[in-house]
């Protein structure tokens, strides 16, 4: 479903790469979605964007021994004299979201 002809997988410090043959190409990860929730075969997307497919059931996670662990978001900005009170606002408000995903942790 993605452009790449090889995926890579990693357990542990061993890392695989994969030669595929997509049946179907895609340049959005909407598009990626939406095609493996019809049926078209499997694709590699980040767990908040098939969170709401995986919990109704269209898709089911599969290879779960080769998941990438988890990465840490930051929310970086000028802080002090300087910073606008909106986007203070929106940092917390980011936060407040982010923290709250469980399609994030």
């Amino acid at each position: 479903m993605s452009a790449r002809s090889e995926w890579t997988f990693a357990k542990g410090t061993e890392k695989v790469g994969i030669k595929v043959k997509p049946r179907l190409l895609v340049n959005t990860n909407d598009g990626a979605l939406e095609a493996a929730s019809s049926g078209f075969g499997l694709t590699q997307l980040i767990s908040y964007q098939v969170a709401n497919e995986l919990a109704a059931g269209r898709l089911k996670t599969v290879l779960t021994d080769f998941e990438e662990a988890s990465l840490p978001v930051h929310v970086i900005h000028r802080e002090g004299r300087h910073g606008a009170a909106k986007v203070r606002s929106f940092v917390d408000l980011a936060v407040a979201r982010l923290r709250g995903d469980s399609a994030l942790q």
